[in-house]
This record gives structure tokens, C-alpha cells and sequence, in this order.
């Protein structure tokens, strides 16, 4: 009797418990035949060519006028209303569009239907080809297929009978000149339809790092390690065929050179390496930006090949990059933290060593997404498959040596940065490794990394007018809705000080080119600290160009090169102070941002009474504020200091600050001071 009782009230609650909650949209369980219209959440709408921020266009266009029109039924509203709104690229659209490909839309159902029939809406004004399929990410099934209208006057609905069950719908476009300016899908569900969640932050969440964990840089080169002290993350630009430098084609058996950065010690009897220095010095964290392909590869006629073992490989598919996963492995076996056993390694020199403990970040790529690059253009898909390969094989299927996991489970990989803020293809990422991958793993647990720059397109514009704290905020929590708890990583930013770059540093009247880039590079790591992400990456630590070279980023460096020797410009010394004085600080509070003062406020972590008030004023026309009086719990020892931003200094100049009833009486410049205190109780 118990048995039967719980089969009736499950009868009850799959019958109408469900149905309360999605009333119309859940009609399917309930029994009723009519096929109704499927509501499709922009969030469950995938592009998979990538062109969603950076190419102009919107794949939710397709579904975003729906709640006005009722084709099916042809309802006097759906006669009236002329869905007008595009859902092609409209920058650089042809790299969206790869041949035998085209642009790819995916829609999550969110669960499965019995899909009916589609009505497009049909503005095209040349023949072009348009798929319709169903299924899945791994195995599409192609429903209808047609050509576009070529005239205004055959503008209009187009019915198209699927009938299969499916819980993704894709459609595939052949040319960005096609016009489909709605799509409306029809079925009934098999599941409980849900809305996406809302994953909700508080409006100030910082990170928990501290300074000294927070900041990094830019390079190329091995320089002296002192200069890199004020840095934890050296992110060092390097190229694939440096490490995998053979000229055959032969794989596997191919045998990878890690000695790139190394040197033979005959004191020690032994090689010694780069990422060694830099931790002696200051324990800091190396990674590598590996770019391009095998050095067989890059030769002129494969130049725009993606990183595939051989030419004519499907770069969507991840078992096309095992040589590359290959050369991962061995990178992650040699420099990782793990030994393994010599005679798996393919290494073309001796000693094969193992387990260094040089690095455990790895970042397999760099602006894929760049358009200016034309034909190679990285779209998700494709850089998804490299990934999954460079992470672990593949999960095994490239075998047991490749990717980085499978060498060093400690081992992480870092997304390949992006041009700019594009959660978006994070987002697109994330339906991949969960529609791609049997273990539905995000891969990229090394962090997710944006670049950005203030600017308006002519020159550089200061991290205020830029709003680039709201941004960078902004990035940070759509990051966290789409993976939570991912670290959130600005891999470049940084100003040119030659006044003739689109990304000159704006200028202060009175103070020089210089000195203005220290000022608003630190403003800008302020910024960043307060935004939610963990690390700031300035670009570029050397200068590559002349003092007025006008080419963007040749005068980024903080220093110069002076015959063999770097001399360190202002930049590096106010870098320089700001690590030293808050190097055991976060980021606790915002306590202005508006107004002609602006104050953020650091906690110590090993002493959380100890404070520390970041102020300026966020203007760039010689503004000064006299006798501001900053509000703080009386400080228990009664005193009060001040750093002193300066050139030549690597700790400033501190002074003694005035405490007047209750409050600081400072005077705040444009150029930001650090005041200490120690919280009264």
C-alpha cells in the first residue's frame, strides 16, 4: 500500500506541481497537444563563432523580439509587427564565417521538447544557404536546409517541420549578409523548464590577495631579478616553436627543447634556469604566454594554420593538437613540481630532468580572439579544442603524455588572454567544457584573463574617465556568475609616455611625461584592486621604441635601456613604494568615489588594526584640496603618517599627518599619498 501511495502523489506532483510553477510553458507534461512557443533565455544562446562583443553583433537577435509575434498562429499582432532586429557580426565579419563552416547559434532549451516546427523571418536580399539541426554538441542532426530570399517583396515567415526531440537547437549561416531577423521556435517539454538563476555578489567584493600577491608584469627578455621584486607574476611572452624547435613533421616521436631559458652551470655541473632567479629573489610565480606553433609549422606556407599537428586537421577538434598537448606535457613534466619517469619524456637533450618546481601556470596562448588578425582568428570552438587537449589530453584520449594535468596534477592552465572585456566567450567556454567534456570540468583553473586599456580611441584617458574600477567590476561579477569562485586575471594595462601613441598617458600641467605614467599606473592598480580581480599585470616592463616613438606600447616600459644596463623610470620607483608599504594589505573598503576627493581603504592581514587610506583627486588639470578632513577611529598610538610618492625612491618620503577632531587634515593632489594609521578601538 505505501508503494502504490507514493506512485499516486508523484502522479500528482509531475501532473500539477510542476505545472503551477511554469503555468503555459510546462503545458506539454500536462497532457495538452498544442505545441506552444518555447521561450529562449538570452543567457542559454551560444555563439559559437565568438563574434558577440568584439564583432558588433548579437546572436540573441534572433529570439529577442518573440514575445511579439505568434507566427504559428498568425495572430493580428504577429500580422502587424515586421521583426527588424539582426543577429549578424557587423566588424570584420567575414572571420566569423570559416569555410565549409559558417557562423554557428546554439539555443539551450534548458530541457528536452518536442520540437514541432521553426518560423524564420526572412530579409534577406541575396541567395544564401541556411541548417537547421538538432541533437547535441557532440552529435548534430541536420533538420532542414534552404536558401534565403533574394528580394524585399518575398520578405516574410518561413515555416519549417522538424519534429524531434532535442534539448539544443542550432542554426548555421553561411554569409553575414543573410538576413534572418527572427526566429520562433515551437514544442511541447519532456522537463521541468527553469529560468536561469541569478547568482548574486555584494556590490564591494574585493579580492583577498594581498599587494604583494597582486601585482605582475610584462616581458620578453631574462633581466637582473632586483628589478623584478616589486612583482609576483612574471609573465614572460614566449613561442611555441622555441620549445617544440624540430623541423620535421614526424609525430609523434617528435622531441621537445626546454633549454630555451637555460644556461650550463660548470661551477654546479648543471643547467640553471630563468623562473630559479626570479624565485630566489622574491619568491615570485612565473608563467608563460606560448604563442604560435612548431617551428616545421611556421614556415611560410602553413603561417596561418592553427597549432594542429598536421595541416588540414579540424581545429575544432581537439584530437587534432596532440603535438601540441604533447609539448605541454613535457613542459609541465620538466619545470613542474612532479618527477616522472625519465623515459616517458621526449626531450631532444640531456639531462632529462623532471619536477624542477619552476612552474605551475601555464597560459596557452595569447589574444585569440584578436580580429585585426584576420584568418588567425581563434573562435571558441577552436580554441576550446586546444585547451581541452593542452589540460589533460583530451581526458585521455591523446594518451597518457598530454597536457599539463597528466604530467603535473598540480599543474593549471590559464584562459589565453583576451583582447578585452568579453565574458561572453567566457561564458561560451563554459557551455563547452560542459557539453564537450564527460567530467563537465571548467579547465581553466589557473584564472580567467582580460586586457584592457584606458582609452578613447586617440590617446590614453585616466582610469576615471575610463570608469574602469565599474568595468573591471562589472567583468568580475559577470565572471562569477558564469564560474564561481574563478580567479579573474588583468593580464595587460598599462600607458605609452610618447604623447604622439593612441594610448599616451594623459598629462598633468606642470608634471612630466614620466612621472604622470607612475601616477596613473597607480591609480589604474588601484582600480583593479577594487574591482574584484585578483591580479594586475602591467604591460610592458622594457621600452621597445625612442622616447616619441608614435606606435602604440614602444614606450610602455617602466624602464629604458641606457647602452647594456635598465635604468628604472618613475614608474618602477612608485611601483616600487606602493609594494612596500602595503605589501601584507587588501583591499577593504571604498570610502569616496565622488567629488573632488577619492579615498579607498587597505587592512593589513597580519595586523588587521593597522589601515591604510589610498586618496588623490581624480582630476588632470593641477586640482588640489587644502585641509580635507578624512574621518577615521582615533588611532590608538595618536599619530598619523603619509607617503610621499617620489622619483629615485623605492620607499618615498613619509611624514607626520595633522589629526584634527577626529579626522585627518590632509592635503590631496592629483598625485595619490598612502596614509597610515592604526585603528583606535
Amino acid at each position: 500500500m505505501k508503494a502504490k501511495s507514493l506512485q499516486i502523489l508523484m502522479f500528482y506532483f509531475l501532473a500539477f506541481g510542476c505545472r503551477e510553477t511554469n503555468s503555459k510553458e510546462d503545458e506539454g507534461i500536462s497532457g495538452k497537444s498544442e505545441p506552444q512557443k518555447i521561450t529562449v533565455y538570452s543567457q542559454n544562446v551560444y555563439d559559437l563563432s565568438g563574434y558577440s562583443d568584439e564583432g558588433g553583433g548579437d546572436p540573441y537577435k534572433l529570439f529577442d523580439e518573440n514575445s511579439y509575434v505568434d507566427p504559428r498562429h498568425e495572430t493580428s499582432n504577429s500580422e502587424n509587427y515586421i521583426p527588424t532586429t539582426n543577429c549578424q557580426p557587423t566588424k570584420q565579419p567575414a572571420i566569423y564565417f570559416p569555410i565549409d563552416k559558417g557562423s554557428r547559434i546554439v539555443a539551450d532549451l534548458t530541457t528536452s521538447f518536442q520540437i514541432t516546427e521553426v518560423y524564420l523571418y526572412d530579409r534577406s536580399s541575396q541567395a544564401d544557404s541556411v541548417w537547421i539541426y538538432t541533437g547535441t554538441m557532440q552529435n548534430w542532426k541536420l533538420r532542414s536546409a534552404f536558401t534565403t530570399v533574394e528580394t524585399a517583396g518575398s520578405w516574410g515567415w518561413r515555416k519549417f517541420s522538424i519534429n524531434d526531440s532535442s534539448r539544443y537547437f542550432m542554426i548555421r549561416f553561411s554569409n553575414y549578409e543573410t538576413s534572418i531577423t527572427e526566429m520562433v521556435i515551437y514544442g511541447k517539454p519532456f522537463g521541468l523548464i527553469r529560468p536561469p538563476e541569478e547568482n548574486r555578489l555584494p556590490e564591494d567584493h574585493f579580492t583577498s590577495m594581498t599587494i604583494k600577491e597582486f601585482l605582475g608584469v610584462n616581458y620578453f627578455n631574462q633581466v637582473d631579478p632586483k628589478w623584478l621584486k616589486p612583482f609576483h607574476y612574471s609573465r614572460l611572452y614566449s613561442f611555441a616553436q622555441d620549445y617544440d624547435d624540430s623541423e620535421d613533421s614526424i609525430f609523434p616521436g617528435t622531441r621537445f627543447n626546454m633549454l630555451k631559458d637555460g644556461y650550463f652551470d660548470a661551477s654546479q655541473n648543471r643547467y640553471s634556469f630563468f623562473p630559479e632567479a626570479i624565485k630566489k629573489e622574491d619568491s615570485g610565480m612565473v608563467w608563460r604566454s606560448i604563442m604560435g606553433k612548431s617551428r616545421w609549422m611556421d614556415q611560410k606556407v602553413y603561417k596561418d594554420l592553427k597549432p594542429v599537428t598536421q595541416p588540414g586537421m579540424d581545429p575544432e577538434d581537439p584530437l587534432s593538437y596532440g603535438r601540441h598537448a604533447s609539448m605541454m606535457w613535457n613542459m609541465a613534466a620538466f619545470f613542474g613540481h612532479k618527477v616522472v619517469d625519465s623515459n616517458l619524456q621526449s626531450l631532444s637533450h640531456e639531462p632529462k630532468r623532471s619536477g624542477l618546481g619552476l612552474m605551475e601556470l601555464y597560459e596557452n596562448g595569447n589574444e585569440d580572439d584578436a580580429v585585426w588578425i584576420g584568418s588567425k582568428y581563434c573562435n571558441p570552438l577552436e580554441y576550446f579544442a586546444r585547451s581541452s587537449a593542452d589540460y589533460d589530453g583530451h581526458e585521455g584520449a591523446l594518451g597518457g603524455e598530454a597536457g599539463i594535468i597528466q604530467a603535473d596534477s598540480g599543474s593549471r592552465l590559464m584562459s589565453s588572454g583576451l583582447i578585452e572585456t568579453d565574458t561572453n566567450r567566457i561564458r561560451i567556454y563554459k557551455f563547452l567544457c560542459e557539453t564537450l567534456r564527460k567530467d563537465r570540468q571548467f579547465i581553466w583553473k589557473g584564472g580567467i584573463q582580460y586586457h584592457h586599456y584606458s582609452t578613447n580611441g586617440k590617446n590614453g584617458i585616466s582610469p576615471e574617465e575610463d570608469s574602469m574600477r565599474s568595468k573591471l567590476s562589472r567583468v568580475f561579477r559577470a565572471t562569477q556568475r558564469i564560474e564561481p569562485g574563478a580567479e579573474c586575471i588583468l593580464g595587460e594595462n598599462g600607458y605609452d609616455r610618447s604623447q604622439r601613441s593612441r594610448q599616451s598617458v594623459p598629462l598633468i600641467p606642470g608634471i612630466s611625461e614620466e612621472e604622470c605614467q607612475g601616477i596613473f599606473l597607480l591609480r589604474s592598480i588601484n582600480a583593479t584592486a577594487f574591482s574584484g580581480f585578483d591580479a594586475y599585470i602591467l604591460y610592458w616592463l622594457r621600452d621597445a621604441g625612442m622616447p616619441e616613438d608614435p606606435s602604440v606600447y614602444m614606450t610602455s616600459g617602466i624602464f629604458r635601456q641606457k647602452g647594456d644596463k635598465m635604468e628604472p623610470l618613475t614608474g618602477w620607483f612608485y611601483i616600487s613604494s606602493f609594494v612596500s608599504l602595503l605589501a601584507n594589505y587588501a583591499p577593504d573598503r571604498i570610502i569616496s568615489e565622488n567629488g573632488k576627493v577619492w579615498v579607498y581603504r587597505y587592512r593589513n592581514k597580519v595586523h588587521p588594526d593597522s589601515l591604510a587610506y589610498f586618496c588623490y583627486c581624480p582630476s588632470h588639470n593641477g586640482s588640489r584640496v587644502d585641509h580635507y578632513l578624512l574621518p577615521v577611529t582615533f588611532p590608538n598610538d595618536g599619530q598619523a603618517f603619509a607617503c610621499r610618492f617620489e622619483a629615485n625612491s623605492v620607499k618615498g618620503s613619509v611624514y607626520p599627518v595633522s589629526i584634527r577632531q577626529g579626522s585627518l587634515d590632509l592635503t590631496v593632489e592629483e598625485r595619490p599619498e598612502i596614509v597610515l594609521v592604526r585603528e583606535g578601538h
